[in-house]
């Protein structure tokens, strides 16, 4: 997910200079880390990244020294906690989580379920805040999780909404897509339920949050058990909050919120 800080600055930038490919291998090994749900040993990385486990272990121990891993005693690596610093300082920055976090823990109270917030990251959409209503849930979202574009309710509503020069590239990698009916149905009634709720019981239901006029930036969700959502509860919660969310985003005045990534 891409913080932009100026408008044309990152654009032009993109153009001229050259990414350190260096960086770019490193980022994508953090991209996979935060993917795994244990440690991981240098062979299972190498297999996941498609490269050899000389330079994954020149990675790892790069990270390691800069504080972004750890090293255990049999040998597998793990994330230290500075992502989540980080994540937490971008959200800052952008002024979203100081500025939503009481307008989604009031959305969870009212639903009775997970609430969250999620955007557009490379071939997923990802969760960037969440709240629940204080008491215990069935349903598990967690910060930072993946969504797919094809079945989660935030996904498919990035997908069906996110402007085109998004989707173009997407559509180019062969990235898996909502089909033409499902982004056709998504753009008339402007909200997006999953797909894949008979799978573990659990539903969901997504609206679109939108800066500078119809400029989907992100989408709003309720998440929790199949039983306890229903479309007419949800945007009763959703789209009223999504209207605070986005006089928030429209504060912004210089572009810093950047959530498409």
């Amino acid at each position: 997910m891409n913080t932009v800080t100026s408008a044309a600055t990152p654009q032009r930038s993109r153009s001229t200079t050259p990414p350190l490919a260096t960086v770019v291998k490193a980022l994508a090994l953090l991209d996979s880390l935060a993917d795994a749900t244990e440690p991981v040993r240098v062979s299972s990385l190498a297999r996941a990244m498609g490269t050899s486990r000389a330079e994954i272990h020149r990675q790892l121990v790069t990270l390691e020294a800069a504080g972004w891993m750890e090293q255990l005693p049999d040998g597998a690596y793990r994330l230290t906690l500075r992502p989540a610093h980080l994540g937490h300082a971008a959200l800052r920055q952008a002024g979203i989580g100081e500025r939503t976090a009481p307008l989604l823990e009031r959305a969870a109270r009212q639903a009775g379920e997970v609430v969250s917030i999620a955007v557009h990251d490379t071939d997923t959409a990802r969760v960037v805040q969440r709240a629940d209503p204080g008491r215990s849930l069935h349903a598990t979202l967690l910060l930072g999780d993946r969504l797919s574009l094809t079945s989660s309710a935030s996904g498919r509503l990035l997908a069906a909404l996110c402007p085109q020069d998004v989707v173009g590239p997407l559509r180019e990698r062969g990235v898996a897509l909502p089909d033409d009916d499902a982004v056709g149905l998504i753009n008339g009634t402007r909200w997006a339920t999953s797909t894949d709720d008979d799978e573990d019981g659990i539903a969901a239901l997504a609206v679109p949050l939108c800066r500078h006029g119809d400029e989907v930036v992100a989408a709003l969700s309720v998440h929790g058990p199949r039983e306890r959502i229903t479309t007419a509860d949800a945007l009763a919660v959703l789209r009223p909050t999504a209207r605070e969310v986005e006089q928030l985003l429209r504060l912004d005045t210089d572009g810093a919120l950047g959530l498409y990534g």
